[in-house]
């Protein structure tokens, strides 16, 4: 049973390390690694070894098995860092009810153009988008973040800014007041591990 519940996580968010893994399922990194060298024996899961932590992501008869389409997952060294964040932020949440990631976001609704890194809802039914923003953007790029979050503010829905120091707090909080529309459902949290 475990074991499904790593190919799915693994599923959910195309790839990851062992310590996401054993964040997300939320079990010690010494059981989760005994149940991925099962999984790969088994021929479910591949080893990507080309950071200094394997990276792991469900294999043709991985996907077959959990009745999933064989596209590839492509794996973006670029993301890695932020999906680290993304993650180790997301396990220090509580009362979450669920979560997609963009990934997810995008497999539902290809049409749109920019997704949040993260919808989550929580148990009261608050719906939060969820913004890791570890380097600054240009002025535009974050305008056209907020223009895409229009339609999810409308209905009622939060947004949180992650931000790894104060000076990126204050960057954000510069361009909420700037874009001077709503300014109330936006939430900056400082986020560094």
């Amino acid at each position: 049973m475990e074991q499904i519940k790593i190919l799915e996580i693994i599923n959910r968010w195309g790839y990851l390390n062992l310590e996401q893994i054993a964040l997300l399922i939320n079990k010690q990194i010494k059981n989760v690694e005994r149940q991925l060298s099962f999984l790969k024996q088994k021929q479910l899961v591949l080893i990507n070894q080309v950071t200094r932590k394997n990276i792991y992501h469900l294999s043709n008869l991985g996907k077959h098995y959990l009745s999933k389409d064989n596209k590839k997952s492509k794996l973006n060294l670029n993301q890695l860092a932020h999906q680290d964040l993304l993650i180790k932020w997301l396990t220090k949440q509580k009362d979450i009810a669920s979560y997609e990631n963009e990934l997810e976001l995008k497999s539902w609704n290809s049409k749109q153009e920019i997704y949040p890194d993260l919808m989550i809802e929580y148990e009261n039914g608050t719906k939060v988008w969820v913004e890791i923003e570890r380097t600054r953007k240009s002025k535009e790029r974050i305008e056209d973040k907020l223009d895409n979050m229009r339609d999810h503010i409308k209905d009622n829905h939060k947004v949180i800014w992650v931000v790894p120091d104060e000076k990126m707090a204050k960057f954000i909080q510069e361009q909420i007041n700037h874009y001077n529309w709503y300014k109330e459902a936006h939430n900056i949290e400082i986020f560094n591990i």
